[in-house]
Protein backbone atom coordinates (compact mmCIF):
# COMPACT_ATOMS: atom_id res chain seq x y z
CA UNK A 1 0.00 0.00 0.00
CA UNK A 2 1.42 3.38 -0.80
CA UNK A 3 1.46 6.50 1.34
CA UNK A 4 -1.18 8.17 -0.38
CA UNK A 5 -3.38 5.34 -0.20
CA UNK A 6 -2.28 4.81 3.44
CA UNK A 7 -3.25 8.32 4.25
CA UNK A 8 -6.71 7.79 2.43
CA UNK A 9 -7.66 5.01 4.49
CA UNK A 10 -6.42 7.03 7.78
CA UNK A 11 -9.30 9.57 6.27
CA UNK A 12 -11.50 7.38 5.68
CA UNK A 13 -11.18 5.75 9.21
CA UNK A 14 -11.44 9.34 10.93
CA UNK A 15 -14.18 9.83 9.19
CA UNK A 16 -15.69 6.84 10.71
CA UNK A 17 -14.98 7.40 13.85
CA UNK A 18 -16.32 11.39 13.68
CA UNK A 19 -19.30 10.41 12.54
CA UNK A 20 -20.29 7.53 14.57
CA UNK A 21 -19.11 9.98 17.80
CA UNK A 22 -21.77 12.36 16.56
CA UNK A 23 -24.87 10.10 15.30
CA UNK A 24 -23.98 8.05 18.76
CA UNK A 25 -24.13 10.99 20.70
CA UNK A 26 -27.17 12.48 19.50
CA UNK A 27 -29.40 9.70 18.84
CA UNK A 28 -27.83 6.81 20.97
CA UNK A 29 -25.94 3.72 20.32
CA UNK A 30 -28.94 2.01 19.34
CA UNK A 31 -30.92 4.34 17.51
CA UNK A 32 -27.56 4.85 15.25
CA UNK A 33 -27.81 2.73 12.37
CA UNK A 34 -24.40 2.03 10.62
CA UNK A 35 -26.19 3.07 6.90
CA UNK A 36 -26.68 6.20 8.70
CA UNK A 37 -22.95 6.70 10.32
CA UNK A 38 -21.67 5.65 6.49
CA UNK A 39 -23.76 8.73 4.71
CA UNK A 40 -22.18 10.96 7.47
CA UNK A 41 -18.67 9.77 6.62
CA UNK A 42 -19.32 10.02 3.14
CA UNK A 43 -18.11 6.54 2.95
CA UNK A 44 -19.87 3.01 1.68
CA UNK A 45 -21.20 1.22 4.18
CA UNK A 46 -19.19 -1.62 3.66
CA UNK A 47 -15.61 0.32 4.47
CA UNK A 48 -17.00 0.75 8.49
CA UNK A 49 -17.25 -3.11 8.22
CA UNK A 50 -13.58 -2.91 7.02
CA UNK A 51 -12.14 -1.52 9.85
CA UNK A 52 -14.31 -1.73 12.50
CA UNK A 53 -16.00 -5.49 12.04
CA UNK A 54 -18.93 -4.51 14.08
CA UNK A 55 -20.97 -1.95 15.52
CA UNK A 56 -19.71 -2.64 19.01
CA UNK A 57 -16.48 -2.60 18.28
CA UNK A 58 -16.85 0.84 16.59
CA UNK A 59 -18.58 2.33 19.79
CA UNK A 60 -15.66 0.83 21.60
CA UNK A 61 -12.97 2.61 19.31
CA UNK A 62 -15.02 5.75 19.63
CA UNK A 63 -15.19 6.03 23.29
CA UNK A 64 -11.54 5.23 23.52
CA UNK A 65 -10.84 7.90 20.55
CA UNK A 66 -12.10 10.31 22.37
CA UNK A 67 -11.65 9.44 26.19
CA UNK A 68 -7.72 8.35 25.57
CA UNK A 69 -6.36 9.18 22.39
CA UNK A 70 -8.03 12.70 22.48
CA UNK A 71 -9.07 13.59 26.11
CA UNK A 72 -6.26 12.17 27.94
CA UNK A 73 -4.00 12.90 25.51
CA UNK A 74 -4.55 16.32 25.38
CA UNK A 75 -4.82 16.63 29.31
CA UNK A 76 -1.45 14.97 29.77
CA UNK A 77 0.34 17.57 26.95
CA UNK A 78 -1.45 20.53 29.02
CA UNK A 79 -1.04 20.11 32.16
CA UNK A 80 1.81 21.82 34.22
CA UNK A 81 3.57 19.03 35.92
CA UNK A 82 5.71 21.42 38.01
CA UNK A 83 2.74 22.74 39.78
CA UNK A 84 1.60 21.97 43.87
CA UNK A 85 -1.10 19.17 43.92
CA UNK A 86 -3.73 20.93 44.79
CA UNK A 87 -3.26 22.92 41.60
CA UNK A 88 -1.97 20.35 39.13
CA UNK A 89 -5.82 18.39 40.39
CA UNK A 90 -7.52 21.90 39.38
CA UNK A 91 -5.54 21.73 35.95
CA UNK A 92 -7.07 18.12 35.10
CA UNK A 93 -10.26 19.12 36.26
CA UNK A 94 -10.85 22.75 34.46
CA UNK A 95 -9.40 19.98 31.57
CA UNK A 96 -12.50 17.68 31.96
CA UNK A 97 -14.59 20.53 32.45
CA UNK A 98 -13.51 22.30 29.24
CA UNK A 99 -13.86 18.94 27.24
CA UNK A 100 -17.34 18.32 28.04
CA UNK A 101 -18.36 21.76 26.99
CA UNK A 102 -16.71 21.04 23.79
CA UNK A 103 -18.04 17.86 23.22
CA UNK A 104 -21.75 17.91 24.44
CA UNK A 105 -22.17 14.36 22.56
CA UNK A 106 -19.51 12.75 24.92
CA UNK A 107 -22.66 12.31 27.57
CA UNK A 108 -24.65 10.11 25.60
CA UNK A 109 -21.66 8.49 24.20
CA UNK A 110 -20.36 7.11 27.46
CA UNK A 111 -23.49 6.47 28.90
CA UNK A 112 -24.64 4.13 25.53
CA UNK A 113 -21.21 2.41 26.86
CA UNK A 114 -22.47 1.56 29.87
CA UNK A 115 -25.69 0.50 28.97
CA UNK A 116 -24.56 -1.77 26.53
CA UNK A 117 -22.11 -3.30 28.52
CA UNK A 118 -24.77 -4.54 31.18
CA UNK A 119 -26.15 -7.28 28.45
CA UNK A 120 -22.91 -7.38 26.73
CA UNK A 121 -20.00 -9.21 28.11
CA UNK A 122 -17.60 -8.18 25.52
CA UNK A 123 -18.93 -4.56 26.03
CA UNK A 124 -18.43 -5.03 29.80
CA UNK A 125 -14.48 -6.40 29.08
CA UNK A 126 -13.81 -3.59 26.68
CA UNK A 127 -14.70 -1.04 29.21
CA UNK A 128 -12.76 -2.51 31.95
CA UNK A 129 -9.78 -1.99 29.56
CA UNK A 130 -10.97 1.83 29.11
CA UNK A 131 -11.43 2.53 32.53
CA UNK A 132 -7.88 0.93 32.94
CA UNK A 133 -6.42 3.04 30.49
CA UNK A 134 -8.19 6.03 31.83
CA UNK A 135 -6.56 5.25 35.33
CA UNK A 136 -2.96 4.41 34.20
CA UNK A 137 -3.27 8.29 33.00
CA UNK A 138 -4.37 9.70 36.12
CA UNK A 139 -2.09 7.73 37.43
CA UNK A 140 1.02 9.49 35.49
CA UNK A 141 -0.30 12.79 37.48
CA UNK A 142 -0.56 11.26 40.53
CA UNK A 143 2.47 9.94 40.50
CA UNK A 144 4.08 13.38 40.03
CA UNK A 145 2.48 14.67 43.30
CA UNK A 146 3.71 14.59 47.04
CA UNK A 147 1.46 12.61 48.42
CA UNK A 148 2.10 10.36 51.79
CA UNK A 149 0.77 7.37 49.55
CA UNK A 150 1.90 3.87 49.21
CA UNK A 151 1.32 2.20 45.43
CA UNK A 152 -2.09 0.89 46.82
CA UNK A 153 -3.77 3.54 47.90
CA UNK A 154 -2.71 5.82 44.86
CA UNK A 155 -4.70 3.11 42.84
CA UNK A 156 -7.70 3.90 45.18
CA UNK A 157 -7.09 7.21 44.91
CA UNK A 158 -7.39 7.29 40.73
CA UNK A 159 -10.18 5.24 40.81
CA UNK A 160 -11.66 7.74 43.25
CA UNK A 161 -11.25 10.73 40.69
CA UNK A 162 -12.82 8.81 38.26
CA UNK A 163 -15.89 8.23 39.85
CA UNK A 164 -15.93 11.92 41.11
CA UNK A 165 -16.18 13.06 37.08
CA UNK A 166 -18.23 9.62 36.24
CA UNK A 167 -21.10 10.67 38.97
CA UNK A 168 -20.75 14.21 38.12
CA UNK A 169 -21.08 13.56 34.73
CA UNK A 170 -24.63 11.09 34.96
CA UNK A 171 -26.03 13.68 37.75
CA UNK A 172 -25.57 16.90 34.76
CA UNK A 173 -27.15 15.75 31.24
CA UNK A 174 -26.21 18.44 29.23
CA UNK A 175 -29.96 19.09 28.35
CA UNK A 176 -30.62 20.11 31.86
CA UNK A 177 -27.69 21.71 33.05
CA UNK A 178 -25.51 24.84 31.49
CA UNK A 179 -22.67 23.89 33.93
CA UNK A 180 -21.86 20.58 32.98
CA UNK A 181 -19.57 20.03 35.84
CA UNK A 182 -19.67 21.88 39.13
CA UNK A 183 -15.98 23.15 39.03
CA UNK A 184 -16.49 25.06 42.68
CA UNK A 185 -17.83 21.65 44.23
CA UNK A 186 -15.10 19.33 42.92
CA UNK A 187 -12.59 21.72 43.46
CA UNK A 188 -13.41 21.85 47.23
CA UNK A 189 -14.30 18.14 47.44
CA UNK A 190 -10.50 17.52 45.86
CA UNK A 191 -8.97 19.90 48.30
CA UNK A 192 -10.80 18.09 51.47
CA UNK A 193 -9.55 14.74 49.96
CA UNK A 194 -5.89 16.19 49.76
CA UNK A 195 -6.02 17.94 53.20
CA UNK A 196 -7.41 14.05 54.38
CA UNK A 197 -4.35 12.31 53.23
CA UNK A 198 -2.22 15.04 54.82
CA UNK A 199 -3.94 15.09 58.23
CA UNK A 200 -3.48 10.92 57.97
CA UNK A 201 0.12 11.31 57.46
Amino acid sequence: MSKQQSENQDERRNAILQAAFTLFGQVGYTKATMKEIAAKAGVAQGLIGYHFTTKETLLVEVVREWMINRGMKEALQQLDMTAEPADLLQQALQHVVEFRKTNPEWFTLLISLWTESVSNEKLAHELVKLYQEMKSGIRLIIDRLDLPLDEGEKETFAVLIQAVFDGLTLQSPVLLSAQPLSHEQVSRGIGWMLSGMKSAD
